[in-house]
């Protein structure tokens, strides 16, 4: 499964750079991705790098964001 999962997101990531410029696929695309990418971290796989960078351009202010509310 977790390598079924690398080729769809492989996949998804070919389509959007062949789409580029149709915002509405795009933004479906990109969604699906974010979907594998979810699938993928839950079951313990290594998503690249690239996958990352598009669904998560600013991956860490997300890590940054869960030390915002911690008490000093």
């Amino acid at each position: 499964m977790i390598e079924a999962l690398k080729t769809r997101i492989k996949q998804l990531e070919s389509e959007i750079k062949v789409v580029g410029g149709d915002e509405a696929v795009c933004k479906d695309l990109l969604e699906d991705l974010e979907r594998h990418v979810e699938e993928l971290e839950a079951r313990g796989g290594k998503v690249p790098a690239s996958a990352l960078a598009l669904v998560r351009p600013d991956g860490d202010s997300e890590i940054e964001d869960q030390f915002d509310n911690m008490p000093i």
